[in-house]
């Protein structure tokens, strides 16, 4: 009963602050300002929390087309085996990115702007090779990690930002929230990757999930 509780709670707070990032997401691009969709800011569904419990990414995808922006995205959400420190910590390691991130090979801390760091980020598989700076911010105190795209350095991708919240669950496990959205552009390799890398994107909580167990549990 606690942990149900505890999931409901989780679903609620990070779909409701999720939903108001891909709703703000979204007025960045549009002519006139835009709300999310409605059910965005529901609690998880009883099959969503089934999914959940047994250790199943659960996603909200989200894809939008404003004037010449093509958006891609959405919420997902995922248990693991871990508290909330352990996560965070994993979360918070720049050098560790390769391991959960989708096809990153280099990921590097560059500087500091204001309050925001500035990270390096670099994908490559068969087909992508590309690159950009992300500005993000990190509050430790409510386990939050917010992102947004540089626009002041190179980038081979439109626009992105998006939010990663770490919630207790358990005293030993946490749930993974995820609100992402992304441009990548109007070239030919983005126009045919892009519901690709969208699921990519949406996969993170679960890399994650996969990278603080095999770490912490030795997991394969």
């Amino acid at each position: 009963m606690g942990e149900m509780k505890a999931m409901r709670a989780a679903g609620s707070r990070s779909a409701l602050g999720c939903a108001w990032l891909l709703a703000a997401a979204v007025c960045l691009c549009a002519t006139q300002p835009l709300a999310a969709r409605e059910n965005d800011d529901r609690e998880f569904s009883l099959e969503e929390q089934a999914a959940l419990r047994a250790g199943k990414l659960v996603v909200r995808s989200e894809r939008r087309t404003r004037g010449a922006a093509h958006l891609t995205g959405g919420l997902a959400w995922q248990l693991v085996d871990a508290d909330q420190d352990t996560v965070w910590k994993a979360l918070s390691d720049v050098a560790a990115y390769p391991h959960f991130l989708p096809a990153v090979v280099l990921a590097r801390r560059l500087d500091r702007v204001g309050d925001e760091q500035r990270l390096f980020i670099k994908h490559h598989t068969l087909l992508i090779d590309s690159s950009y700076c992300v500005l993000s911010r990190s509050n430790s105190e409510r386990r939050i990690f917010s992102f947004r795209l540089d626009h002041s350095r190179p980038a081979d991708i439109d626009d992105a930002w998006g939010e990663i919240r770490v919630s207790a669950f358990s005293p030993r496990r946490s749930v993974v929230s995820l609100a992402i959205m992304a441009d990548l552009g109007s070239g030919l390799i983005a126009r045919l990757l892009r519901a690709e890398v969208s699921e990519w994107m949406l996969r993170i909580p679960a890399q994650l999930k996969r990278y603080v167990e095999r770490e912490n549990h030795g997991q394969p």
